[in-house]
């Protein structure tokens, strides 16, 4: 929002009234509040409140063109309804995209259970790698690297991935 004027943002978190006042507060710290919309949203809900003003026009296709989510991973539990979330708000686009940042801090396993999961809901993955926190060194996702490496060497690391509908 902040560098693209022309742009509606819709800026979400869990229904908790701190983490979505704290999110309206950077809006407005940012002065962006008028194109950065703010909603609580709990995965699996109802998307109408996300979607309000999204697509205005009567013949356009609903949904977001790009879904943004970060340490949405680290409980396979909620793995489901996540993905869920993402079927019902990013437009049936061959350009809409979803971009995931995810900690290893769970493991490669939780990421790697993900996967399988996305795979199965009609998403293809565009881009899967490992960013090193901090450093700009790069290399390719690898659950493999489970074994034998230790939690301090895998907090080092950060899952950078791109999804897209498989067919639209």
């Amino acid at each position: 929002a902040k560098l693209y004027q022309d742009v509606l943002v819709t800026c979400s978190d869990y229904p908790d009234e701190a983490l979505v006042r704290t999110l309206a507060e950077n809006a407005k710290r940012n002065h962006v509040a008028d194109r950065c919309r703010v909603v609580p949203y709990g995965w699996g809900s109802d998307p109408s409140p996300l979607l309000l003003s999204q697509n205005a026009q009567a013949d356009a296709v609903p949904g977001f063109d790009l879904v943004f989510a970060a340490d949405t991973l680290w409980n396979s539990d909620t793995h489901a309804i996540f993905i869920q979330t993402l079927q019902l708000t990013l437009k049936r686009s061959p350009n809409a995209r979803v971009i995931l940042v995810a900690g290893l801090h769970t493991g490669r396993y939780v990421i790697h259970s993900f996967l399988r999961l996305v795979n199965e809901a009609g998403f293809a993955t565009e881009t899967l790698t490992e960013r090193r926190v901090g450093g700009i060194e790069e290399r390719p996702w690898s659950v493999e690297r489970a074994d034998g490496e230790d939690e301090q060497e895998r907090r080092r690391w950060i899952i950078w991935m791109v999804l897209r509908w498989r067919e639209c």
